[in-house]
Parts: C-alpha cells; sequence; structure tokens
C-alpha cells in the first residue's frame, strides 16, 4: 500500500513537470528551431570554395533538392556543407608528371640525385627539391588549387619508383593535406570526415 502510494506522488510530480511543458509546447520548440534564409548561406559557401578551393568545380544545382524536406536552417546547412564536403572527396583527379624549371636555377648533383638509389630513400636534397616544386606551382595544391605554405604541403611522386618514376621535379606534384588524404585513403567515406574542409565549411554553419 505504501508503496502504491510513494508510484501516486511520482507520478503526479511528473504529470505536474509535463502540462507546462506541453502548454508552451510551441515557446518551447520556437526557442530551440532555428529559421533563416539558407540562400545567402550557399552564396557565401560559393564565394568561400571558389576562392579558396579554385580547381574544384562544387556542383550548387541540387542542393535546393536536397534540403526540401528540411525547415531547421542549422540541418539545411549542415546538410549543405556535408555534400559539398562529398563533392570535394570524390573530385576526381589523377597525379600527373608536372613542367620543371629553368636549368638556371637547378643545383649541383641535381641529375644525380633524380634516380633510386636504394630502398626508396629520398635523396639528401629531398627538402630542396620539394620547395622548387612547391614555388614552381605558386604554392598552390595541383589537386583543388589551395594556397598552402611550404611547411603543410605534401609533395607526392607522380609515377612511383617501381614504374620507372624518379626524384626529377618533373615528377613531383605538390597537394595540401586534404588532398594527400584523399589521394592515399583506401576509405573515402570514413576520410571525409576527418578533413580540414569539413571543419571550415561547419564553423559557417548557423549556431
Amino acid at each position: 500500500m505504501i508503496l502504491d502510494f510513494k508510484f501516486i506522488i511520482a507520478g503526479s510530480i511528473i504529470i505536474a513537470l509535463l502540462i507546462p511543458l506541453y502548454i508552451y509546447r510551441e515557446e518551447i520548440y520556437k526557442r530551440f528551431y532555428k529559421k533563416g534564409d539558407v540562400r545567402s548561406f550557399i552564396r557565401n559557401l560559393d564565394s568561400y570554395l571558389s576562392v579558396k578551393y579554385p580547381k574544384i568545380n562544387f556542383d550548387f544545382s541540387k542542393l535546393a533538392e536536397l534540403i526540401a524536406d528540411e525547415k531547421d536552417i542549422r540541418i539545411q546547412e549542415t546538410l549543405i556543407v556535408e555534400n559539398l564536403v562529398q563533392q570535394f572527396a570524390y573530385w576526381e583527379y589523377e597525379l600527373n608528371t608536372q613542367k620543371s624549371i629553368p636549368k638556371s636555377k637547378l643545383w649541383n648533383n641535381y641529375m644525380a640525385n633524380s634516380q633510386l638509389l636504394k630502398d626508396n630513400q629520398l635523396p639528401i636534397d629531398w627538402s630542396q627539391r620539394k620547395k622548387a616544386a612547391w614555388v614552381r606551382d605558386n604554392n598552390k595544391c595541383n589537386r583543388c588549387g589551395a594556397k598552402i605554405d611550404l611547411q603543410d604541403s605534401n609533395a607526392l611522386l607522380a609515377k612511383q619508383m617501381k614504374n620507372g618514376g624518379g626524384f626529377n621535379l618533373e615528377n613531383i606534384v605538390i597537394l595540401c593535406s586534404d588532398c594527400t588524404r584523399i589521394i592515399k585513403s583506401n576509405n573515402i567515406e570514413r576520410t571525409k570526415k576527418d578533413l580540414n574542409i569539413l571543419d571550415k565549411l561547419m564553423a559557417k554553419v548557423t549556431t
């Protein structure tokens, strides 16, 4: 009997707490639900991406259809960001040989150190080669066109040593960290969740 009485008291308290929530449900919903003009968000992203990643041809034409069933602007913007990151991650790209630099800018032992000598070991002038390729490419990623600092850039070989490639500048390709992850990835779906571009775009989502 005592147990039943405690249940009645607890049930009454719960009901008393739920009644205000039901009465003011619309006001509570409005507090957590945000509206806004997603078109300006799309325009801002379009401008940002065209400047930051000029080599990626992002498709904005299907975004309206993507968010048609969502009313909360935060969800709309998040879906848009996820779609654009997906486009970035799956953008078709192949490593290809690049242009060289004038012979006057080459250094002693450049030719000798361009060939593989032992166990895929990088040549002693690798940092010089990487910098020369970075300068040649105007400090930009070969895949997406993003501006990158030398220390944040990655140098990959277009043609691997096992396929007859060498360390000559024509065979060195400069990439940003995101594009390097994508090129080397065995699982794009997992990799795209760790890209810097995702963090940058999510920072623009309405809070």
